[in-house]
C-alpha cells in the first residue's frame, strides 16, 4: 500500500472560457470541481493505475466532507486529522484559445501545534502498513518548515518515504534522507545554488543530493522530459509529444507513477519510464482531471529512455 500525507487539501474549482480578458467580463462556457492537495493526487492516481493507496493528513471540519466524500467514491481509503476551519479553494481559469491556466490559490486555515503530533500518530500506524508514504505540497499557517522531516522521522522502518515539496519544506525535509525526491528543475537549482542547463549538468547536481542519503532522484524538465538518477545509473526520458490540455496535477501523476514502480520492485529505468506515460497522460486531460489508465497504457509503449553518460 502507498500512503499519501495531505496538509492543505483544497477544492479545486476549474471554469473554461473562451478567450480570457484581463480586466474585463469573462463568461463561463463550464466549470468543475473536485478534490485537491498534492497527496490526494497521487493518492488519486495510483488508484487509477490500480494500485492500493491510503490518504492520510490535514483536513477541516468546515468543507471537509466534502473530500471524504469525494475520496470514498472512488474507493479510497482516508483517515485525517480533523481540525477547525475552512476548507480552501482553488480557482483554476482555462483559457480556451491559448491553452493555459491561470491558478488563483487560497492559503488554508491555520493548524495548531496539537494537530500535529496527532498526525506524526497517524504516520507511525499506516507506515507500518505501507511499502511507501509520499509527503506532498503546501502547507497550511502556523506550520513550520520542519514539519516533513519531522513526520518522515516517524516513518517505521521498511516503509520508504518519498518528499515532493518545494523550498525549505524541501531543504529541511532532505535531513530526514527520504528514499525519493522529485524536484523539477527549478528546485534542483535552488537547492544547490546554480543553474544546470545540461542533463549532464544535472545529474551531477542530482548525485550531489544522493551523498546526502536520497536513494532515488527524478527532476522533472517540463516538456523537455525527465532525468531520474541513483548513485549508479542515470537515465533520461523526452516529453511525449501529446497535446496538452493542462499541466495541473502531471508532477503528482509522476510520483504516482515513480512509487508504484518502486512498489513493484522496478529499476530506474523503468521507474522513469512510467513516470513519463502517466505525466502525459494527466497533461492529456482538462483542468484538474488526472491520467486514466487506458490512456496510460496506450502511451507506455511510446516512452524511450536512454542512459546518460554512454
Amino acid at each position: 500500500m502507498i500512503t499519501t500525507v495531505t496538509m492543505n487539501p483544497c477544492m479545486d474549482k476549474t471554469v473554461t472560457v473562451d478567450t480570457f480578458q484581463y480586466g474585463g467580463l469573462n463568461r463561463v462556457q463550464n466549470g468543475r470541481e473536485d478534490i485537491g492537495g498534492k497527496g490526494i493526487n497521487v493518492a488519486s492516481v495510483v488508484t487509477n493505475l490500480g494500485g492500493m493507496a491510503l490518504c492520510t493528513g490535514i483536513n477541516y471540519e468546515n468543507g471537509g466532507d466534502f473530500i471524504q466524500g469525494k475520496l470514498s467514491d472512488r474507493h479510497i481509503r482516508h483517515d485525517f486529522v480533523m481540525v477547525p476551519g475552512e476548507l480552501r479553494t482553488n480557482l483554476k481559469l482555462f483559457d480556451r484559445s491559448k491553452g493555459v491556466i491561470t491558478e488563483v490559490n487560497e492559503s488554508g486555515s491555520p493548524v495548531e501545534a496539537g494537530s500535529i503530533v496527532a498526525l506524526k500518530e497517524k504516520v507511525r500506524r499506516y507506515s507500518r502498513e505501507s511499502s511507501m508514504m509520499v509527503f506532498s505540497g503546501s502547507v497550511p499557517q502556523g506550520v513550520g518548515s520542519g514539519v516533513y522531516r519531522e513526520l518522515m522521522e516517524e516513518c517505521a522502518r521498511g516503509c520508504r518515504p518519498v518528499l515532493d515539496a518545494e523550498g525549505p519544506l524541501l531543504s529541511e525535509g532532505l535531513k530526514a534522507q527520504p528514499y525519493l525526491i522529485k524536484p523539477n528543475r527549478f528546485e534542483l537549482e535552488m537547492i544547490l545554488g546554480e543553474e544546470r542547463s545540461t542533463k549532464e549538468g544535472i545529474v551531477e547536481g542530482a548525485r550531489e543530493l544522493l551523498r546526502s542519503g536520497v536513494q532515488i532522484l527524478c527532476v522533472s524538465l517540463g516538456e523537455d522530459g525527465a532525468v531520474i538518477v541513483d548513485p549508479c545509473r542515470a537515465y533520461f526520458a523526452p516529453a511525449l509529444p501529446v497535446k496538452v490540455q493542462s499541466t495541473v496535477g502531471a508532477g503528482d501523476s509522476m510520483v504516482a507513477a515513480l512509487c508504484l514502480a518502486a512498489e513493484e520492485g522496478r529499476p530506474p529505468a523503468e521507474m522513469l519510464r512510467m513516470a513519463t506515460a502517466a505525466a502525459a497522460a494527466s497533461v492529456m486531460t482538462e483542468g484538474t482531471q488526472l491520467c486514466s489508465r487506458s490512456d496510460f497504457d496506450v502511451l507506455l509503449p511510446q516512452v524511450s529512455v536512454t542512459r546518460i553518460g554512454e
